[in-house]
């Protein structure tokens, strides 16, 4: 081991160098104090320094402070001064200079050997220490009393990101910036302050940015005997013991929500877990069903060969999967689709069984819902076919027969003839319409309404045929409001009303009641779920009679067009197709249940508009059109006879009326002289350019100019993106020619 000898004088460096070397050290000598502190910057100083006091330039207790003061090093130096001082002054100011142990001169040679060794072993002692803690994993520093690092180790530094030679004789706030490094100082002096340990763990981000978490602990300390004291702060790491943890709790709050029926027993198939899910499926409480076995949910509708297999799958540590029969706290009966898999330790030996269930009760019924609406989808999208053709057809009558009106005297035979055909034609225009509810392909009249006003009314239209019957309500007159189309509901309301006085019978001896409630669905419950209603508040209405009842059979057809359990000339078979369509319409569902010789209760589901929530108006046009009449109108239909009746029409109203048969040809038209049209009137449904692009492509070219859009089909037409055109007006076929040409005067279209 390397050992310093400061001295200027000669023959003491001699005599010290000799009795170095003859105790096996290593001497390197330095004949001043400005020499020595040189060595000691250089690299692998020695740890130990014999320093004579009094020398010129840079004395041993100058150097002292000197070492002391600007020590970086990892290991400080241990010195040993060499003076012939003795008084109790020059020990104390050799001390607070840095000085370790004092050697008198004279000096006896065995007396300097065991200083020497008393001061090997403490440096021994403290390369050893500060080994053990650079090799520590945790970062750890000490700090004297004013907060200054004293010393760190290698994952400390790493974790502030900064050499440990740039650490020490720093504080906190100098090396970690921002408020955390501040804190920390703060922490650290509270610690030495109040002389007690304290414990802070939590995430904090290091120096490469990653987010870990540490415990923090902070232990107080005595420098030295005469009270200067400090602290040692240790840092552990427990990013991944958190991690795990946090797993753990996800995977335990995963399988505690899961929809999914969970149950946990070891191999006698005792159960040791289930989860909330398991609870609400079969009705025991956790601490119901831990301690007993699976034999608890035994329907009896498996066979002991079923079971046998069941049991040999499993207990050979194969998964088994499929279908069960379970029995419900209450005694009902209901099917799970089931896994059951084995769960091995470390060592492979079977430790535990896990079946996880699924309820399938309800999707049966979700598959039944299903099939009937895809049937009923088919049925509507022919009767929305064949609807679009008949107004097209009752368009043309309607419009001809507005003309004859026109050309006749009013109270001939021709004009009574003309108007009977009038009135036909708006009957058969009320059919389609009608059909068009059923198929949703006519556009409602949207608008936020009080179920409370729509029953009302209702009721009253067909009390009159309720003699004898008694007429219950149980109305909430808080039940809140709906979007949707007052004529359609009351449609829906008297043809159910009128069904159930046709089940009471002729005795007309009986009781119909309607009830309006609101009722809340969260996102699993099992019957919104069955009827393919998403989560939220729906109005429920009720309209329950105490007549005849229906068996499941006739429940599964009664919204088929064309069934009716009535008498031919009691009914056409629509009427429950129609009211299917406008609950659908209005994005509800309807269900039935009924019992022979009990009754029948048919339920409406309706959602409610939130508190706050509206309808927007449909759009209108910008710009008037004129205050008087004379418009020049393009008018566009596919159709020869709607386009020559339109042109005709019009034109007796005072228009003057430009035609296109396509949308194609009406932009080639319209192009050409944007300025010449006051406005467009056009079908949808076109070839070549169908009415939304011809709509489009105008717009781009004169954005002010009024549109009128018809068509029979509207919830294509909605489809094809046309509600976000600005200044359309929408009008259903078949035309109401007097509405359209008020619409152009009034330049309201």
């Amino acid at each position: 081991m390397k050992i310093l000898i400061v001295e200027d004088n000669a023959f003491s460096l001699a005599l010290l160098k000799k009795t170095i070397l003859k105790a096996g050290y290593d001497p390197v000598v330095a004949e001043s104090g400005e020499a020595a502190w040189e060595i000691l910057q250089g690299e692998d100083p020695p740890k130990l320094a014999l320093v004579d006091w009094m020398m010129p330039g840079l004395s041993g207790v100058g150097l002292c402070r000197k070492v002391r003061e600007m020590d970086n090093s990892a290991l400080p130096v241990y010195i040993i001064l060499l003076t012939a001082k003795s008084n109790k002054e020059d020990v104390l100011e050799g001390f607070s200079a840095g000085a370790d142990d004092f050697i008198k001169k004279p000096f006896d040679g065995g007396e300097l050997i065991a200083r020497i060794k008393v001061g090997m072993r403490l440096v021994e002692q403290q390369a050893l220490l500060h080994g053990l803690i650079d090799s520590l994993p945790d970062p750890v520093y000490v700090k004297d009393h004013r907060g200054l690092y004293l010393r760190c180790n290698k994952a400390y530094a790493e974790y502030v990101g900064v050499p440990p030679n740039k650490i020490r004789g720093h504080s906190s706030w100098e090396i970690i910036p921002g408020e955390k490094g501040t804190r920390i100082h703060q922490d650290d002096l509270e610690v030495v302050e109040k002389g007690s340990p304290r414990k802070d763990e939590g995430w904090v981000q290091a120096a490469n940015g990653k987010q870990v978490f540490h415990e923090a602990v902070r232990i107080p300390y005595l420098a030295s005997a005469v009270g200067a004291s400090g602290m040692i702060g240790i840092f552990r790491d427990l990013t991944r013991r958190m991690e795990l943890q946090q797993e753990m709790r996800r995977l335990a709050v995963a399988v505690e929500q899961s929809a999914e029926s969970i149950m946990i027993t070891d191999v006698k198939g005792k159960i040791q877990y289930v989860n909330t899910a398991f609870e609400h499926t079969t009705g025991y409480s956790s601490r119901e069903a831990i301690g007993q076995t699976p034999a608890l949910l035994k329907s009896g509708k498996h066979d002991a060969a079923f079971m046998a297999k069941l049991w040999e799958t499993i207990t050979v540590g194969d998964t088994w999967d499929g279908r069960l029969v379970n029995r419900h706290k209450d005694g009902h009966l209901f099917g799970v689709e089931a896994m059951i898999f084995p769960i091995r330790d470390t060592q492979g030996t079977l430790v535990n069984f896990v079946s996880i269930g699924r309820d399938v009760t309800h999707e049966a019924a979700i598959e039944k819902h299903l099939r009937q609406q895809q049937k009923m989808n088919a049925v509507g999208e022919l009767a929305s076919g064949v609807s679009h053709d008949f107004n097209k057809i009752i368009t043309s009558i309607l419009g001809y027969v507005a003309l004859g009106l026109s050309c006749v005297k009013e109270g001939s035979n021709e004009h009574k003839y003309l108007t009977e055909i009038l009135k036909a034609g708006e009957r058969a225009a009320k059919l389609v319409r009608q059909i068009l509810a059923f198929s949703r392909q006519e556009e409602p009249q949207f608008h936020s309404l009080e179920l409370q006003e729509v029953i009302e009314d209702s009721l009253s239209l067909v009390e009159s045929n309720m003699e004898g019957i008694e007429l219950k309500r149980d109305i909430d007159p808080n039940c809140g409001a709906i979007l949707g189309d007052t004529t359609q509901l009351q449609q829906v309301i008297i043809n159910l009303c009128s069904n159930a006085v046709h089940a009471i019978g002729e005795n007309k001896k009986g009781t119909i009641k309607v009830g309006l409630r609101s009722v809340m669905f969260a996102h699993d419950d099992p019957v919104a779920q069955a009827m393919d209603l998403i989560s939220g508040r729906y109005a429920c209405i009720t309209i329950s009679d105490t007549g005849c009842g229906m068996s499941l059979e006739l429940q599964d057809r009664i919204f088929e067009p064309y069934f009716s359990t009535k008498k031919p000339d009691e009914g056409s078979g629509f009427g429950l197709t129609i009211v299917h369509g406008v609950v659908q319409r209005h994005r509800g569902c309807i269900q039935v249940e009924s019992e022979v010789g009990v009754g029948s209760t048919f339920t409406i589901y309706l959602p409610l508009l939130e508190e706050g929530e509206g309808v927007l108006p449909l759009p209108g046009v910008r710009n008037t059109v004129s205050e008087k009449t004379g418009c020049r109108v393009l008018f566009v239909d596919d159709e020869s006879t709607i386009l020559t009746l339109g042109r005709e029409i019009l034109e007796s109203y005072g228009h003057h009326v430009t035609t296109a048969t396509n949308g194609k040809q009406a932009w080639n038209i319209f192009r050409k002289s944007p300025e010449n049209f006051d406005a467009l009137i056009t079908d949808y449904r076109m070839p070549k350019m169908n009415g939304y692009e011809l709509i489009k492509s105008v717009k781009n070219l004169r954005d002010d100019i009024p549109i009128i859009l018809c068509s029979g089909y509207m919830e294509k037409v909605e489809g094809a993106g046309l509600m976000d055109l600005e200044g359309t007006l929408y009008m259903t076929k078949p035309i109401d020619w007097r509405m359209l040409n008020k619409a152009l005067q009034n330049g309201t279209a």
